[in-house]
C-alpha cells in the first residue's frame, strides 16, 4: 500500500502545471523505474529516463494500445514491465519497467493509484485542449465575419454570423481599443460585460494589441449612447480607445477607419477615449462619375481570368489588393497568407493593372477606386482630374487641409513625407531635419487632423488626393 506521504506527493505533482510530466517523473524517481506514457497510437508522450523500452514488452504494449486488454505484464531476464490503459479506448497507456531485484510486485497499489491520478489529469488536459480549439474556432469565425463586412459582403457575413451570437445589427458604432497584449483577453471580458453581451468583440488579426468592437446602436439620435458610456467606464486610463460615428452595417469598413483614426488621437493626446471627428467621405461625393472612373481603372483586374486553375482569380486579387492597401504587410495576417504569397499576389495585381504600386500616389488612386467599385453596367469613362474637379470635392479638400494651411512647416513636412512615399528617412533628408523631428511633426499633424498617418495608410491616401485638389485650384 502507498504511504500517506506518497499519496500527497503524487497529488501535489499531478496538480502542477504540466502535471502529467511531473507525476511520471516522480514515479520514475520514487520506484527507480523506467516510466513512459504512450498515446493511443503508441507514440511516446513522456518518458523518464528517455531510454527505449524493453523489446520483450512490445507485444504487451501492442495488446493494450489496440484495446484487446486493459493491462498486461511482460518479463525480461532483468525487469518486470507493467502496461496499463489509463483511460477509455482510445486513450493513453502507462508503461513501467522495474528491476526484479527491487521487489516490483510490492508497488502495484501505488501504480494503480498513480494511474487513476494520471487518468483524471489526462481528461482535464484534453478538455482544456478542446476548449482552446473551440475558442480558436470562434475567434477565426469572428475574424471571418469582420473581413466579410470590411469588403462589403453582407450576405456572407450574416450567414457566418448566424452560427454565433449576438446578431449583427443594421446600425452600429465601431470601437478600436489598444491595450497591452497580455491584457487583451481581460479587457475583452470587461468590454463584453459592459456591453451586456450585445456587441461583437474581435481580436484584431492585424494589430495584436487591438480589440475591435462592433456595438449595436438602438437610437442614432440619442444624446448618450449607453454602450459608449459603459465602455468609457470599463476601460482603464492606460487603455486607449477610438470610436467611430454611427454607421450602417454595410459601411463597417468606414467605421473601422474612423475608429482607427480616433485611436491615433487618443494615443498621443490627454484623453484616453476619443470619438472620430466626422467629415464627409471623399468617395460619397463622387457618384456616379467616380464609379465610372473606378470601373475603368480596375477593369483589367475585374475581367482577369487566370491561365491556370490553381492561380489566384480576379476576386482573390481584388481582395488581396484591398487588404494590402489598408494594412500593407499586416494584410498577410488578416488574409492568413504567407508574406511571400501576399507579395506575389500584390505584384501580380500590379502587373495586371499595368501600374507601379510602389508609388504612394498610385496606391491612393487605387484605394479610392476600390471604395467606388460596384457591380453593374459600365458607364462612360472619365479621368480622375474631372472626377475631383467639382465644388463639393474642393470643399472636402479645404476642410481636411485647413489645420495644415495655417502652418507652413507642418504642410511642408506632410508634402515631403508624401513625396517620399511615406518614408520617414526620405522626408527627413528632404527637410534637413532628423527622423525623430519629422516623426514628432507628423504626430502633431495626426492630432490636428484627428487621423492616423504613421500607423494607417488611409489618411495618407486622402492627403495625397486633397493636396492634388488644393494645388489644382490654387
Amino acid at each position: 500500500m502507498p504511504t500517506q506521504n506518497q499519496l500527497r506527493a503524487m497529488q501535489r505533482e499531478v496538480s502542477r502545471q504540466d502535471g502529467l510530466r511531473h507525476l511520471l517523473q516522480w514515479l520514475a524517481h520514487d520506484l527507480d523505474a523506467s516510466v513512459a506514457l504512450l498515446d493511443a497510437a503508441g507514440a511516446t508522450v513522456h518518458a523518464f529516463p528517455a531510454t527505449p523500452l524493453p523489446r520483450e514488452a512490445s507485444d504487451a504494449i501492442a495488446r493494450v494500445t489496440a484495446g484487446r486488454s486493459h493491462s498486461a505484464t511482460a518479463e525480461t531476464p532483468d525487469h518486470v514491465v507493467r502496461v496499463l490503459l489509463i483511460d477509455d479506448r482510445p486513450g493513453p497507456v502507462l508503461v513501467l519497467a522495474q528491476a526484479k531485484r527491487d521487489g516490483a510486485g510490492a508497488s502495484g497499489s501505488l501504480i494503480a493509484d498513480a494511474a487513476r491520478l494520471l487518468q483524471l489529469r489526462w481528461r482535464l488536459d484534453r478538455a482544456e485542449e478542446r476548449l482552446r480549439e473551440v475558442e480558436l474556432a470562434e475567434t477565426l469565425a469572428r475574424e471571418a465575419v469582420l473581413h466579410l463586412l470590411m469588403v462589403g459582403d453582407l450576405g456572407a457575413a450574416r450567414r457566418v454570423a448566424g452560427a454565433l451570437r449576438p446578431d449583427l445589427t443594421d446600425l452600429l458604432r465601431v470601437y478600436v481599443i489598444e491595450c497591452a497584449l497580455n491584457a487583451r483577453d481581460e479587457v475583452a471580458v470587461r468590454c463584453n460585460e459592459a456591453c451586456l453581451g450585445r456587441a461583437w468583440i474581435i481580436h484584431c488579426p492585424v494589430y495584436t494589441r487591438h480589440l475591435i468592437i462592433l456595438a449595436p446602436v438602438d437610437d442614432p439620435d440619442a444624446q448618450h449612447d449607453p454602450i459608449e458610456l459603459a465602455l468609457r467606464a470599463a476601460v482603464r486610463s492606460d487603455i486607449r480607445t477610438g470610436a467611430s460615428d454611427v454607421v450602417e452595417l454595410r459601411r463597417t469598413g468606414t467605421g473601422y477607419e474612423q475608429a482607427f483614426h480616433a485611436l491615433a488621437v487618443a494615443r498621443h493626446g490627454p484623453e484616453p477615449f476619443v470619438t472620430f471627428s466626422g467629415r464627409t467621405e471623399l468617395a460619397a461625393l463622387l457618384d456616379p462619375a467616380g464609379r465610372a472612373w473606378a470601373s475603368q481603372v480596375l477593369r483589367p483586374l475585374v475581367d482577369f481570368v487566370p491561365e491556370r486553375p490553381q492561380d489566384p482569380d480576379s476576386h482573390e486579387l481584388l481582395t488581396t489588393l484591398r487588404s494590402w492597401l489598408d494594412f500593407h504587410g499586416g494584410a498577410a495576417r488578416q488574409l492568413k497568407l504567407h508574406r511571400n504569397t501576399l507579395a506575389a499576389r500584390v505584384r501580380h495585381a500590379g502587373a495586371v493593372l499595368g501600374l507601379d504600386l510602389d508609388r504612394l500616389s498610385t496606391r491612393a488612386e487605387l484605394h479610392l477606386a476600390l471604395r467606388l467599385l460596384t457591380p453593374g453596367p459600365r458607364r462612360r469613362a472619365t479621368d480622375l482630374a474631372e472626377v475631383l474637379g467639382t465644388a463639393a470635392v474642393q470643399r472636402w479638400a479645404s476642410t481636411l487641409l485647413a489645420p495644415l494651411l495655417e502652418s507652413d512647416s507642418l504642410l511642408d513636412t506632410v508634402r515631403a513625407w508624401l513625396a517620399a512615399d511615406a518614408r520617414l528617412e526620405g522626408a527627413a533628408a528632404a527637410l534637413g531635419v532628423s527622423v525623430t523631428g519629422t516623426r514628432k511633426r507628423l504626430i502633431r499633424v495626426e492630432q490636428l487632423l484627428g487621423r492616423s498617418l504613421l500607423s494607417g495608410p488611409s489618411a495618407r491616401y486622402d492627403l495625397v488626393l486633397a493636396l492634388r485638389v488644393h494645388d489644382a485650384a490654387s
